[in-house]
């Protein structure tokens, strides 16, 4: 019977292994307006995005977020498409009638439950720069928050 061929074990001490890069984008200094109907979305997002240092100010309609615009300067909007009252588009198409001291030029994403194509065609037609499908991966979305914050720049 021959022995196993498995690597030699070795006592000797090795070089620590470099630490993995943050995964996540710093996003300190960007303030997000979120504009979401379900509580554990907002749960969800709101505390990925304060976890990556960005402040986050939470609305559970669109009507609400339109409301603080002349008290609160966001640096980025997302936003969920269905929502009832004001749902995302109807609130895209009102902030891009804004001029940009109003907040009209704030770079927008919008998430939605919905994967159909017209709905992201109709997004990104309406004013959003971005569109995302729930469930959100949320790497990828504080990636684009810190992508169209540097936009604005």
């Amino acid at each position: 019977m021959q022995p196993e061929n498995r690597p030699e074990e070795t006592t000797a001490a090795r070089a620590p292994l470099a630490p993995l890069p943050f995964p996540w984008p710093d996003l300190s200094g960007i303030h997000a307006f979120l504009i979401e109907d379900n509580e554990d979305t907002r749960t969800m997002v709101t505390q990925t995005l304060q976890h990556c240092g960005a402040m986050v100010t939470v609305y559970e309609s669109a009507e609400m977020a339109m409301a603080s615009l002349s008290e609160l300067r966001p640096t980025v909007f997302i936003c969920d498409l269905s929502m009832p009252r004001l749902n995302g588009l109807e609130f895209m198409r009102a902030i891009r009638r804004l001029s940009p001291d109003q907040r009209g030029t704030v770079p927008a994403i919008a998430i939605t439950a919905y994967y159909e194509d017209f709905a992201a065609a109709k997004a990104l037609e309406v004013g959003f720069n971005a569109y995302m499908t729930k469930p959100i991966r949320l790497d990828e979305l504080c990636r684009a928050v810190k992508e169209l914050a540097a936009t604005r720049a």
